[in-house]
């Protein structure tokens, strides 16, 4: 036993050195430093570097989490949230409108919510029905649109619908990246002309309960990451026929979350429809998933259930891709100098295996304890030290020439093979 201690110990010893030998050499600093050069080149300055639109490509709008959502399963086996129903309203008018919100209003909601947002007039006497629906209603949120050029910024704008002077309550229904791309992210508040205008899904909170919304102003949050536990068939979702027949009991209703807005679950109908990470699809999306009504619901069930998402700070992704950085840094320069024979397959092997691990890591922590941890610097750093060591080799060679600068590189050599040509003799006869 001993002896395979003994054996043990001197292996683990020998495969930690490969990693570490070079680890404090002035080169492997500078040479991790290097990519992180590359990086901020690529990443801030404007330059036109077309060779690297496939990649961008290929990698907009994914994130290693969203496999969480699309192949872990994460929602299939979370309960139908009761809190929460939606009123399908379809293609209603304005007056069918008015006549369902009167309606589901005496089945004694606690809040209720419509995601429709009237820009002008249209009929009068339809308009008038609504007016009156919305004048009756006090536990009505209505939803508002804001124009800004980002979230919380100075210039921001909220948009006036028409029956604004009849509506007690409204809340913005803009999301973060509904322009385009998936929607990971949401603001609860933003500041308008000095003051806090709370988005729809906040103001609904407001009503709905006080403590809930109490925590999450508390958080202080200007955005906040969306956690999606379910998907449409994971709501009560009712047909608003159903409601004006009395085909729905009223207890269906009653103390919830009323929502009415349009929603389908026909996959090529993409009305009212967003990108979201549960989408089938992860990378290269082709249609729209979710309804946008599914998108707030999901946002109250995350904060009634408290059951936020950790983003780790910027600085841990950043300190974990300089210290990862750092020993793949070491690992390659020691096969670089002394068995370059082997250098590009250990590089590619490692690279391999960390760009696994570290992906799993990340879904991870997502999955089961809500925790982000971006590892995409990370993998990023390792996949460029390979070619970056060559060019820092070419620098610093040159510096030593030129200026004596004293470098690893100039005091190993990797074999290169010659070729030596074949002479043959040639013998003169006299």
């Amino acid at each position: 036993m001993a002896k395979l201690h003994h054996h043990i110990v001197r292996h683990t010893k020998r495969y930690i050195g490969h990693f570490t030998k070079y680890l404090y050499e002035r080169d492997t600093i500078l040479s991790l430093l290097m990519v992180f050069l590359f990086i901020f080149i690529v990443k801030f300055l404007p330059l036109n570097l077309h060779f690297l639109d496939p990649m961008k490509l290929a990698l907009q709008d994914f994130e290693f989490n969203d496999i969480a959502y699309a192949k872990l399963g994460k929602s299939e086996t979370t309960p139908v949230d009761k809190r929460i129903v939606i009123i399908n309203i379809g293609h209603i008018d304005r007056e069918e409108i008015g006549n369902l919100i009167e309606k589901a209003a005496l089945m004694k909601p606690k809040v209720m919510g419509l995601d429709v947002y009237f820009e002008g007039p249209k009929d009068p006497f339809k308009d008038s029905v609504l007016r009156s629906a919305f004048q009756k209603t006090k536990n009505l949120v209505v939803i508002s649109r804001i124009k800004a050029e980002h979230h919380h910024s100075a210039k921001t704008e909220l948009l006036h619908d028409y029956f604004d002077p009849y509506v007690s309550t409204r809340g913005y229904a803009n999301l973060i990246g509904e322009e385009g791309g998936s929607i990971r992210l949401y603001s609860p508040f933003e500041k308008i002309e000095g003051e806090e205008y709370p988005s729809f899904t906040s103001a609904l909170l407001k009503r709905y309960d006080e403590k809930a919304y109490e925590r999450l102003e508390k958080r202080h949050k200007e955005v906040e990451m969306i956690n999606y536990t379910r998907r449409t068939t994971q709501y009560q979702v009712v047909e608003s026929e159903d409601v004006m027949m009395d085909n729905v009991d009223s207890t269906v209703l009653q103390n919830k979350i009323v929502l009415l807005a349009y929603i389908n679950e026909n996959k090529f109908d993409i009305e009212d429809k967003m990108f979201t990470p549960m989408n089938e699809k992860f990378s290269g999306k082709s249609t729209p998933d979710m309804n946008g009504i599914v998108v707030h619901a999901n946002i109250l069930s995350m904060i009634l259930d408290h059951n936020y998402i950790q983003k780790m700070p910027a600085w841990v992704g950043w300190l974990a891709a300089v210290f990862i950085g750092l020993l793949h840094m070491s690992l390659f320069i020691r096969f670089y100098l002394e068995d370059h024979i082997w250098f590009h397959l250990t590089a590619k092997i490692a690279q391999i295996i960390s760009a696994i691990f570290f992906v799993y890591l990340g879904i991870y922590l997502f999955d089961r304890f809500r925790i982000k941890l971006d590892m995409e610097l990370t993998l990023v750093v390792i996949i460029l030290s390979v070619d970056i060591i060559y060019f820092y080799e070419a620098l610093v060679t040159w510096m030593n020439k030129k200026y004596q600068y004293k470098t690893i590189f100039t005091h190993h050599h990797h074999p290169v093979e010659l070729e030596v040509p074949n002479h043959k003799t040639q013998i003169k006869e006299p």
